[in-house]
């Protein structure tokens, strides 16, 4: 490993980033302010770069003939307001970096400026996808459309900061490690009336109830247990006034899915649910759906040995947690190209903090972003080793 890799002048630059990034929150497809950056950054690096989509940008290193590799960082926040009083605040109402994306972006930079200290290392070319929308289920697709244009890659990697971890443990392993996920929306019509007179209508009210407890019990009891699933209603929209039924409501939610194929099934069955409960109370249940993750993140087992290997070699901690609920569309990279996905420790221990993403006092421990650039340098100097 490189000096330049150990030195405090890395761990300002990814620091002093990650700190301007937090300060300029947007949230998914709004990403106006923080593209320019990353793209300023790139030019100042002299790291030719394209749009891909809308937002997405795509740097690219090239060291020469030879294997490619795309490391992936997503950029946007998300619709919450801060409470933590530092002096890289949001400046942004209502929106902050409450997930870690400020420090992916920052990451994936630093990276970039260690990459370009190594070259009489490497061979081959790496793709620096820095990525719009993630929380939105948004511009995998389009980054993924830009590497198959281009060729492929041999790998695609990513890493997520993971702030219920402690500093310096890292999860890399194989097979299943994320769900995949997506929205539901049921929009339902009734008869609406009277408070005193319930008997008169098709209450809309009653409606979204009973579906609601007809979803969660979707996993225990319309699919086998292997195939865990989770179906959460989290929003519930009706009425305006305490004597009055109203004829509209609307139901909410996300289905999480971890094997492939599951997501249709799942669709199906919430759609299915809907309709049937509607109709009993004498309503109409449409449903809507929009993709949050088309697929599990799945790791390639030779591509997270790599990964294994690189991250003991960084001084990292291994360990092999339990697959997670929780859904990334990096996934959509893991479906085309052999790959990784990694969560790696950053416990906040700053004073009014919590490691609990998407919290409004959400915070992570800024040395981490070093062990990732050590960690993504480490990867690609197995992966485009020379020799």
């Amino acid at each position: 490993m490189n000096d330049f890799l150990n030195s405090h002048a890395l761990q300002e630059y990814v620091v002093s980033l990650r700190r301007e990034l937090h300060q300029h929150p947007e949230l998914s497809m709004q990403e106006d302010w923080t593209c320019g950056r990353i793209c300023e950054e790139l030019s100042a690096l002299g790291i030719p770069y394209e749009l891909a989509g809308e937002k997405n940008v795509i740097g690219r290193i090239a060291f020469g003939p030879g294997k490619k590799l795309a490391i992936r960082a997503d950029f946007d926040a998300l619709p919450v307001q801060e409470t933590v009083d530092v002096p890289w605040k949001s400046t942004q109402e209502n929106v902050m970096h409450a997930c870690g994306h400020d420090g992916h972006t920052a990451v994936l930079l630093g990276t970039a400026r260690a990459l370009l200290s190594m070259k009489n290392q490497l061979h081959g070319t790496v793709y620096l996808c820095f990525q719009q929308g993630e929380e939105a289920g948004q511009g995998a697709d389009k980054c993924v459309e830009y590497l198959k244009a281009h060729g492929g890659v041999d790998m695609a990697i990513g890493a997520h900061l993971l702030s219920i971890l402690d500093t310096g443990a890292i999860d890399v392993g194989p097979g299943l490690r994320a769900n995949g996920a997506g929205i539901f929306y049921i929009d339902i019509t009734g008869k609406g009336g009277h408070g005193s007179r319930p008997d008169l209508v098709s209450n809309v009210l009653t409606i979204a109830c009973d579906i609601y407890q007809h979803l969660i019990a979707i996993p225990s009891n319309r699919l086998e247990a292997a195939r865990t699933c989770v179906v959460s209603p989290c929003a519930i929209q009706a009425g305006q006034r305490y004597n009055v039924l109203p004829e509209t409501a609307r139901l909410e939610g996300t289905f999480r899915f971890s094997g492939d194929g599951d997501g249709k099934i799942l669709m199906d069955m919430i759609q299915d649910t809907a309709e049937r409960i509607a109709a009993i109370y004498g309503g109409i249940a449409k449903t809507s759906f929009e993709t949050m993750a088309a697929y599990p993140v799945v790791n390639d087992p030779a591509a997270t040995a790599i990964g294994q290997d690189a991250a003991m070699a960084c001084g990292l901690r291994l360990l092999q947690l339990p697959p997670t609920s929780a859904s990334d569309n990096f996934s959509e990279f893991l479906h085309v190209f052999p790959g990784f996905f990694c969560f790696i420790g950053s416990r906040s221990d700053r004073e009014g903090t919590s490691g609990v993403h998407h919290a409004s006092d959400f915070d992570f421990d800024e040395t981490a972003m070093l062990h990732i650039v050590r960690f993504f340098c480490d990867c690609a100097e197995r992966i485009l080793d020379k020799t």
